[in-house]
């Protein structure tokens, strides 16, 4: 029976996502790239190029500077340019900004349209307890209650501890997410919205985690994703996890909200605190 489980997996290995791509057939024109999520914890960078489809044999314009413009609800945004390679724009950006506030940024670059992005800053989370329900080593049950905002979305990031989602999490369906993203510097754990239990407004989510310190707690930070921060943070998770690291998984959607061209302009508000063992609170 093994043997033939063996033979069957690869079996689908070697023929089952194959498929001709064409890629003269992609449809798209040059643009600029735009990535970033904007926080209130540290400054934040804005990665910003001119793209070039593929199958085109003029790259010329990937060398063009790319510059920026921003507003915070109607106030100028400042950045600085740490640029360190030709064509391709660096921006750090110490942020200025409030729960609420609604963010613009412009960027342009001579022979490719102009494009813009927004996001509105999110409230902070309303919190009513966190926890650490049990402990077993590295591994730890994770309980957070809170009111959920409309369109509120939420992420947990761990400062003293790396974190991986515990064994058999991966592959279910109904799954927390760990996504490491390198504006965070670090990994961020965020969840589904039919991941938790639902009383009201007050949303309950119990999550089984790897830490690499056995502690009885944790420096945490409690997350408001955007809408725009949790699409991508999504994707970023999709595309790199499970059968999508050996390219056997369904597409993933890629999302974007530059106007007129691609990338992810998303938001975030960062609360600080620390989560100790039910019986230690």
């Amino acid at each position: 029976m093994m043997k033939h489980i063996y033979i069957l997996t690869v079996i689908l290995l070697c023929c089952a996502c194959e498929a001709p791509l064409d890629l003269n057939r992609i449809d798209s024109s040059p643009c600029i790239m735009a990535n970033t999520l904007i926080g209130n914890a540290e400054p934040s960078r804005i990665y910003v190029k001119t793209a070039v489809p593929m199958n085109s044999e003029d790259r010329s314009l990937e060398a063009n500077r790319v510059y920026l413009n921003g507003q915070v609800a109607g106030r100028v945004m400042t950045f600085k340019d740490i640029s360190t390679n030709f064509g391709q724009g660096t921006y750090e950006y110490t942020p200025e900004i409030s729960p609420g506030e609604r963010i613009r940024i412009e960027a342009s670059a001579a022979g490719v349209p102009e494009v813009y992005a927004e996001t509105t800053v999110p409230q902070p989370m309303d919190l009513k307890s966190a926890c650490i329900l049990e402990r077993k080593k590295s591994f730890i049950t994770l309980e957070i209650t809170y009111e959920e905002e409309e369109d509120g979305y939420y992420g947990i990031i761990f400062h003293d501890t790396d974190i991986s989602e515990a064994p058999g999490i991966q592959m279910s369906e109904s799954y927390d997410m760990v996504v490491s993203y390198s504006s965070l510097d670090r990994e961020i754990l965020i969840w589904d919205k039919h991941k938790v239990e639902k009383d009201g407004r007050k949303r309950t989510l119990t999550t089984y985690l790897d830490t690499d310190h056995d502690k009885d707690s944790y420096d945490i930070s409690l997350v408001s994703l955007s809408p725009e921060a949790f699409n991508y943070l999504r994707g970023c998770y999709m595309k790199t996890t499970g059968f999508a690291s050996i390219g056997m998984s369904t597409p993933a959607f890629t999302y974007s909200n530059v106007i007129g061209g691609i990338g992810t302009i998303g938001s975030y508000w960062e609360t600080r605190m620390t989560i100790k063992m039910k019986d230690q609170e």
